[in-house]
């Protein structure tokens, strides 16, 4: 019996992905697309890979023939659902999910997702409705009682008591979720001005957490270096008078988490001329496509042969990906500041923003937040200290290396004087004024970051001092900050 003739082109994309052949890689899975080959569940891990990879367009296609493959299942319009919040289509996951039955994935999933996606969509009185029934249908369950925390003030004393009620059945469930739990009890507590109960929960959460997602401070140090290894021969300088196509769509806004990035990327996305902004996390794909982030790859990477076209492109077209083709993009990753040298060299246009918050107020907000994709650093103060001082050297070097093409953006400079501000903003970007941004709450649009809430309300001050009832508490972090 022949081999089916889809069955080379599997083993194609095999050797492709031995050798990570992103061009080979999609190049196989389009054929095997066209093909309408058989391959069941397989659909799903190629829409992951591709999704991983950036590759959207792709991902639903191959998550579409896994649908078909198992008959329209349930379960398997579920994955789409996933898929799409994954690429930030909350309005289609919505949709989606509206279609399915509410036991899909189970009763209480059915409405945290439900509840996630208001959220993100800013629909916060729908938001609260879901999530109060996920909590009522699974008692103690974190990752509801979390997102509610992080919409409601604790004002009702009946629901303090409901959350408090709900805490030996929190314990029944798995690590993760028990540690999601103890964040929505320092919410509360943190609502209530209870410091000391506040700080207790969140210490209680960060210490499973960190059993979970440990912290390898040697692996950050030399991310660290890398990133600022190579970049000082005119290295960049060379590359930029290379540059064959306009690189100005993407606007980069670095900085650490919780230092008003979401609040930098609302009031620029609230302007005419830019269509959205997110945590997009493609700047890693260079990294993975050049072989590293330091200059030393990326020269390896030119000397093979290749060009910095190529890491352009590749930037370019993950973003066309997500957003299309029309308006520019805030890019606004975590740790973008590792990847910066890339970024710099390959789009020489683009403008780059660094926000920087106080360091006692960022730390405490880094330490009573749970990352979603897990912060390793983010829950022990020494560690956060040790993260914040290789950022302070990342930005030290980079404000030397690059001048005054980075903005540095105070953020307590920024919320007191926003209208200050936001003219830099706009100007460093090439923007024009206009009214939106001067108003950005104002702007109806999709927030995934914790901070979905708070830039849906007019620019205030209330993010300063906030350490300030901790600072008995947060001494671990100051010493060791201190001394770096």
């Amino acid at each position: 019996m022949n081999a089916p003739s889809w069955m080379p082109i599997v083993e194609a994309l095999k050797k492709a992905m031995a050798t990570k052949d992103r061009t080979a890689i999609n190049l196989a899975i389009n054929q095997l697309l066209e093909m309408h080959a058989p391959l069941g569940e397989h659909w799903r891990s190629f829409a992951e890979l591709m999704r991983i990879n950036g590759e959207l367009t792709l991902a639903h296609r191959a998550m579409d023939a896994f649908v078909v493959s198992t008959g329209h299942s349930h379960a398997a319009k579920y994955a789409k659902v996933v898929l799409h919040t994954q690429c930030g289509q909350m309005q289609q996951a919505f949709d989606l999910l509206a279609t399915l039955p509410s036991d899909i994935p189970d009763s209480a999933g059915h409405q945290y997702v439900l509840g996630n996606i208001a959220m993100s969509l800013g629909l916060f009185d729908d938001a609260k409705s879901y999530l109060n029934q996920a909590v009522m249908l699974k008692p103690g369950w974190g990752p509801s009682w979390l997102t509610l925390a992080s919409i409601e003030n604790f004002s009702d004393d009946a629901l303090c008591q409901r959350l408090i009620a709900d805490k030996a059945a929190a314990k029944k469930h798995a690590p993760a979720e028990v540690a999601r739990f103890y964040y929505a009890l320092g919410k509360m507590y943190l609502d209530k001005g209870k410091a000391d109960k506040a700080f207790a929960s969140y210490s209680d959460g960060a210490k499973l957490l960190r059993k979970e997602v440990p912290y390898s401070k040697k692996g950050n140090e030399t991310n660290a270096k890398n990133a600022m290894t190579g970049f000082d021969s005119g290295l960049i300088e060379n590359l930029n008078q290379q540059k064959k196509q306009d690189t100005s769509r993407p606007i980069f806004v670095t900085g650490l988490p919780r230092s008003g990035t979401t609040l930098v990327e609302q009031i620029l996305a609230s302007h005419s001329k830019v269509a959205n902004g997110a945590e997009l996390n493609i700047a890693q794909q260079l990294a993975v496509t050049v072989g590293g982030n330091s200059g030393e790859a990326l020269q390896a990477y030119i000397d093979s042969g290749k060009s910095i076209d190529e890491v352009a492109s590749l930037y370019l077209h993950l973003l066309s990906e997500r957003f299309g083709q029309e308006g520019r993009i805030i890019d606004k990753s975590i740790d973008m500041s590792r990847f910066l040298g890339l970024i710099a060299a390959a789009l020489p246009d683009a403008p780059l923003i660094w926000m920087r918050r106080d360091p006692l107020d960022s730390a405490w907000s880094c330490f009573r937040t749970f990352f979603i994709h897990g912060v390793g650093w983010s829950y022990d103060l020494s560690d956060i200290a040790h993260h914040f001082s290789l950022e302070d050297q990342l930005l030290d070097y980079w404000q030397q290396r690059l001048g005054k093409r980075l903005l540095v953006v105070p953020y307590q400079e920024l919320v007191t004087s926003p209208e200050v501000w936001t003219k830099k903003l706009l100007a460093h970007c090439g923007l024009s004024e206009e009214a939106a941004p001067f108003s950005p709450h104002k702007t109806d649009r999709v927030v995934m970051t914790a901070s979905a809430l708070q830039v849906r309300k007019p620019i205030n001050r209330d993010g300063l001092n906030v350490a300030q009832p901790y600072i008995k508490q947060m001494q671990p972090f100051s010493k060791a900050y201190s001394k770096t």
